[in-house]
């Protein structure tokens, strides 16, 4: 009788194990394959969007059609993607940021309502368009400009050496930005990283703007990264808290320069994101 006691208490005690296993928490960052995953198509959902987008930049369009093209892309490819319910649950996916399309001197965030018109597309105007999709609630955000052509069929959108500057420099800085953002680092050294090119090119980082960390559902998260040091004597800036990086973590490289003082100023318009 004692070794079927013995045997008896071996598959009682792996029992219990299997079951701290399926309670322990869920695993949700990158050392999940699964999550990986998720990020993934969410990003290729984004980027999906935003191609149509730049071809939808021409003379005569509106922003708010814009916006509403970009919503129904992401919208009808997350709703093809994870249509078996887990544990009779369906999973959540979809927009996780409006698409919003920032024309001229306008920073970022311009997403208007229905009942607001705005001046359509010329040639010329440098739109801005930044935009997030969701699978899980693991999030994929993404940001693109492009400068209106006067007509589809042109090569090229009319010349301007100091946009080219500041676009290029914008571009670099966001290479160089996730290039640096690597377990043990700090925020501080992406901060440095981007201020060297900025200044390589003539530019400035717009000092509103930041890179943050991010979570399940979590768009910005505690630990984020400023384009450009506070300057001593501008009381307005605040200065970013020091964070090292960990590994498995995500973040958004969210880049933006400007040919003029980096300084972001109140507008007329109504903010709705």
């Amino acid at each position: 009788m004692a070794p079927a006691d013995e045997e008896n208490n071996e598959e009682v005690e792996e029992e219990e194990e299997d079951e701290d296993v399926e309670e322990g928490e869920e695993v949700t960052d990158l050392s999940n394959s699964d999550v990986c995953t998720k990020y993934q198509e969410a990003a290729k959902i984004v980027n999906l969007a935003l191609e149509g987008l730049v071809t939808q930049c021409i003379p005569g369009a509106k922003v708010l059609d814009l916006c509403e093209f970009g919503t129904k892309v992401m919208e009808a490819a997350a709703a093809k993607l994870y249509t078996k319910k887990v544990n009779g649950k369906a999973i959540d996916r979809g927009i996780a940021f409006p698409v919003c399309i920032s024309v001229n001197n306008i920073v970022c965030n311009f997403s208007p309502l229905e009942t607001e018109e705005t001046e359509p597309l010329k040639a010329g105007d440098v739109v801005k368009m930044d935009l997030g999709c969701h699978i899980d609630g693991y999030i994929a955000v993404a940001a693109h400009t492009c400068v209106v052509k006067e007509s589809p069929d042109d090569a090229e959108p009319p010349k301007d050496e100091e946009l080219s500057k500041c676009a290029v420099a914008a571009y670099n800085a966001m290479l160089v930005a996730a290039a640096s953002i690597s377990a043990g680092k700090t925020n501080t050294d992406v901060t440095k990283a981007v201020d060297r090119v900025a200044k390589a090119y003539g530019v400035t980082p717009i000092s509103s703007v930041r890179m943050h960390q991010m979570k399940r559902y979590v768009l910005d998260g505690v630990k984020e990264v400023a384009l450009k040091e506070p300057m001593p004597d501008d009381p307005e800036e605040e200065k970013v808290p020091d964070c090292t990086f960990e590994q498995a973590e995500v973040y958004a490289v969210d880049v933006a320069m400007s040919t003029g003082d980096g300084k972001a100023r109140p507008g007329t318009l109504r903010t709705t994101v």
